[in-house]
């Protein structure tokens, strides 16, 4: 277990970083001029470290699940339960009583788009066509939050009718991804869309299965996840070529449908090949480039969820007539906020109904 740990420690670094990439990805304008250079490209992938979230999601719950010894429904679903619940709970609050306040007076709960994120059937209503809810309170991020839980719920069904057998399971993954892409084409909406990104996460958990016995994770074994995610590419590149007119109903194209699929297949196949390579390099400059942010590890899942209200629509420090310093104030908040709720408080509520 010794010999591991600085790998996890990888994975944790960079899932501290990806959460505040995503806070500079909707804080920091399109164009940020240094020198000549537009600089602030650097900062327009907010939607591929949703991607790094999955497949670094898809690793850990393989990972927490081959390790657990109780692998009953009832100990999974749980954790996964309290794990995602208790710290959204706190920021669906959150959202509503800054609501509140920005409007001087109670407003509507919005009971149904309420409902709806607490059965994890919401999505952006003005990037992708045919969605169930709305994230709440325009909480735009907690999209991905419903692909997640669908993702542990899919993950759990498959390991355990098909226990040990990786080779069904991954024939399964195949069948049910193409599938679901194919008819994606016809009529996207949330069961194909969720069960197509299932194909990402899966990179995850391929990687998990390797790390975990032990075998060295090389290009050649990586070759059928990359045929899967090759073959989802075509299709979802035939869909955009069908439907490239619907892109106009939307304000942003690039981050939309039917665009925004093509461009997170692109790139989750760039992970699958890049984490390779890097592997294959041992890991030269990650430590230099991503170390520190395993000190946001802890809190990372509460600066994704929370920063919209902390960082991107604050404006109690307006004031300050000083944009770096009130925003980078912001984010000092937001990080303060979000070690309290996920380290202290939520791991306190943890202990007390689950142990």
């Amino acid at each position: 277990m010794e010999k591991r740990k600085p790998r996890l420690e990888k994975l944790e670094a960079l899932r501290g970083f990806a959460a505040l990439y995503v806070v500079l990805f909707h804080a920091f304008p399109q164009k940020i001029l240094l020198f000549g250079l537009n600089i602030g490209a650097l900062f327009r992938f907010g939607p591929e470290s949703v991607i790094v979230f999955f497949v670094l999601s898809g690793f850990v719950i393989k990972y927490t699940y081959e390790k657990s010894k109780d692998k009953s429904f009832k100990f999974y679903f749980t954790r996964r339960f309290v794990r995602l619940y208790v710290p959204l709970i706190f920021i669906f609050i959150m959202g509503y009583l800054i609501k509140c306040y920005s409007e001087g007076a109670f407003v509507s709960p919005q009971l149904p788009t309420l409902l709806g994120n607490l059965f994890m059937l919401q999505d952006v209503i003005t990037q992708k066509p045919h969605v169930l809810s709305g994230t709440y309170m325009g909480n735009g991020v907690l999209w991905s939050l419903s692909y997640e839980w669908w993702f542990y719920m899919l993950f759990f069904l498959l390991a355990t009718k098909l226990k040990n057998d990786n080779d069904r399971l991954n024939k399964w993954v195949t069948f049910l991804t193409i599938a679901a892409a194919i008819s994606y084409v016809f009529y996207p909406f949330i069961v194909n869309r969720l069960l197509m990104y299932f194909a990402i996460w899966w990179i995850g958990v391929r990687f998990a299965t390797d790390y975990l016995a032990g075998v060295k994770i090389t290009f050649k074994r990586i070759m059928p996840q990359a045929y899967l995610l090759f073959i989802l590419i075509a299709i979802l590149s035939l869909n955009l070529w069908i439907h490239s007119s619907e892109s106009n109903n939307y304000s942003y194209p690039l981050v939309a449908y039917p665009f925004i699929e093509l461009r997170h297949f692109v790139f989750a196949t760039l992970v699958l090949f890049g984490a390779v390579l890097w592997q294959n390099l041992k890991w030269f400059g990650y430590n230099a480039v991503f170390g520190i942010f395993k000190y946001l590890a802890p809190c990372s899942y509460v600066i994704y969820i929370s920063h919209d209200y902390l960082v991107i629509n604050a404006t109690y420090l307006s004031g300050l007539n000083n944009k770096v310093i009130e925003y980078g104030l912001y984010i000092v908040i937001m990080i303060i906020f979000s070690y309290f709720l996920e380290v202290v408080v939520y791991n306190r509520i943890k202990k007390r109904l689950i142990g």
